[in-house]
């Protein structure tokens, strides 16, 4: 009777050690392919937006202030490019007076980076030294479009 118990007992903890490995590999899956990340990098609705390719950030700032230039007064719009591996947007709100950049970058990371005022100057500065952040205006509001 002992002997029958005890063999019980490792035949219960052989099918519970069976169930949970069965369990655990069918929770790994298959190697999945590489694919986007949930969040898709994309412009809010309601803007209009020009194509480019790889571009350097003083020539999306003249890209970005010929559209706004056609757009004339109340517009958005935005252009859409390349730097280094990664896919830009700068989306430029004139009624609203505030210069957007969405970037995704090539590890999947999606921030959001808004500079709110002085789009003209912002652009001008981006011409001439490559960055939106112009010294002494208020600094932008970033975060990571994951949360």
């Amino acid at each position: 009777m002992k002997t029958a118990k005890v063999l019980g007992a490792v035949l219960l903890g052989l099918l519970a050690l069976w169930g949970f490995g069965r369990f655990f590999l069918s929770q790994m899956g298959r190697p999945r392919a590489p694919q986007p990340a949930g969040v898709l990098s994309t412009a809010p609705p309601g803007f209009q937006i020009a194509e480019h390719g790889e571009l350097t950030p003083a020539a999306a700032a003249d890209a970005l202030q010929a559209v706004v230039s056609a757009a004339g007064p109340g517009g958005k719009v935005g252009i859409r490019f390349q730097q280094r591996g990664a896919d830009v947007y700068w989306l430029a709100d004139t009624g609203a007076d505030s210069l957007e950049e969405r970037l995704a970058g090539a590890s999947g990371t999606r921030v959001q980076t808004i500079w709110h005022g002085h789009l003209a100057e912002r652009l001008q500065w981006a011409h001439s030294h490559g960055d939106l952040s112009v010294p002494g205006l208020a600094e932008p509001e970033r975060k990571n479009l994951y949360h």
